[in-house]
């Protein structure tokens, strides 16, 4: 699965930056996100679910941070493991870019592969479900990251 997003920020780059690294910033922007938990500057781990049709599948990720450029770039992996999601491995580049009005626009290359029982049955919904969660993210994550100032 491939994807690809851009997607405008109401906050100065910096603010996005600190926010993207935030694990507790991004509990609140990952729709239905459980927990969040920090073990280092560049890892944590998310626990959150999500519906795929009529399945409702719980994911425990651990998220890397590498290729660091701060403010304006880094690789995030993530591998997800779960019960019925089976087991989900993805990368993204990011990459915050300053534009005028004190907002960022932010894009990202997305590469990812799922194995279990959900790919078995839908890859195409699984597709459609990660761009659904990505618009979510982002639209959760401007509101959360404005509501933090």
């Amino acid at each position: 699965m491939e994807m690809n997003g851009r997607y405008i920020i109401n906050a100065p780059r910096d603010r996005v930056w600190a926010g993207m690294n935030d694990p507790q910033i991004l509990r609140q922007a990952i729709p239905r996100c459980d927990e969040a938990i920090r073990h280092s500057d560049t890892e944590f781990t998310a626990i959150f679910s999500f519906k795929l049709g009529f399945i409702k599948p719980r994911l425990e990720s651990l998220i890397s941070l590498s290729d660091i450029n701060a403010p304006n770039s880094y690789v995030m992996s993530a591998e997800g493991k779960g019960k019925l999601a089976g087991m989900a491995k993805g990368r993204a580049n990011v990459t915050l870019h300053p534009i005028e009005n004190n907002k960022t626009l932010l894009e990202f290359h997305a590469s990812g592969d799922m194995q279990g029982t959900i790919a078995e049955m839908a890859s195409k919904l699984v597709t459609k479900t990660a761009q659904k969660l990505a618009d979510d993210f982002f639209a959760r994550f401007d509101e959360v990251i404005n509501k933090e100032v």
